[in-house]
């Protein structure tokens, strides 16, 4: 069977499953942190998984969560915080392993960061709901549109990709930025809720592991219908390979080191 031309979102010369780094190398550093990029791409990782929202004031940065609580030294909305109250918060020393203070990255400073790694891609997840609504996708537009990345020549040689778990966000950014791919994610217990994000033009579909695990079948359904795979979060080796094994186009994980070993390990023989 001829794959379609959509699914072939990674380096012609590349093969097998991607490594994203999921919020960095997360398991080692404090997530969403400049160190846990940096260290993310020494690991050779091939692409950046990044959480955008926005601030009182507009600024797009990269938060997981609505609060700062798990992650801060103070616990703050971040839709009601301006970007200088959220930039006092220390970010790092809450780590188990790193335990020191990261301060808040914004959007635009893990942009610049990545003009230096051209070949890197960068999977930029709009958080929702939020009280900002569709905010938060002109926002990330914008973004793009200043580092010239909201118009690559193909959808292959985009090195953003947005994606969501909201499928009104994904049409939303289809229309605001139609020649930058989607991924439309999807957990476990709604994922065969995905079949309208095909109508919406999104490029890949997004399961968790656990949702392969108990459909592995999807992979090749979606690759039938013209999309590629994004699976996250996935830490364990015996899910890359199963990731790998399947055809999986792109692996998030905390641990890009180990997915890096496995990943590029003998391929298993039937």
């Amino acid at each position: 069977m001829t794959v379609p031309a959509t699914t072939h979102l990674r380096s012609t010369v590349s093969t097998g499953s991607g490594v994203v780094a999921h919020r960095g190398a997360s398991a080692e550093f404090p997530e969403l942190t400049l160190v846990a990029y940096e260290k993310a791409l020494e690991q050779g990782a091939e692409a950046l998984e990044v959480d955008v929202r926005l601030t009182s004031d507009g600024v797009p940065v990269l938060l997981h969560d609505p609060r700062t609580a798990r992650v801060a030294d103070r616990d703050v909305w971040v839709h009601s915080s301006t970007l200088d109250e959220l930039s006092a918060l220390d970010l790092g020393s809450w780590h188990p392993v790193h335990r020191r203070p990261e301060p808040l990255l914004t959007l635009r400073s893990l942009l610049v960061m990545a003009e230096a790694y051209p070949h890197v891609k960068l999977f930029l997840e709009t958080k929702h709901p939020v009280p900002t609504g569709g905010r938060v996708e002109v926002a990330l537009r914008d973004e793009l549109r200043y580092f010239g990345l909201d118009r690559p020549a193909s959808h292959a040689e985009s090195r953003a990709l947005m994606m969501s778990f909201s499928v009104m966000a994904v049409r939303r950014f289809r229309q605001l930025a139609p020649q930058v791919p989607t991924v439309q994610l999807r957990e476990r217990g709604n994922v065969l809720k995905s079949w309208p994000a095909e109508g919406f033009g999104a490029q890949l579909m997004g399961p968790s592991i656990g949702a392969l695990r108990a459909r592995p079948w999807l992979v090749e359904y979606w690759r039938s219908r013209g999309m590629g795979t994004y699976c996250w979060t996935v830490d364990d080796p015996a899910d890359m390979l199963l990731c790998r094994d399947l055809g999986v186009e792109w692996v998030a994980t905390n641990v890009p080191t180990r997915a890096r070993g496995v990943l590029d390990g003998p391929t298993r023989r039937d």
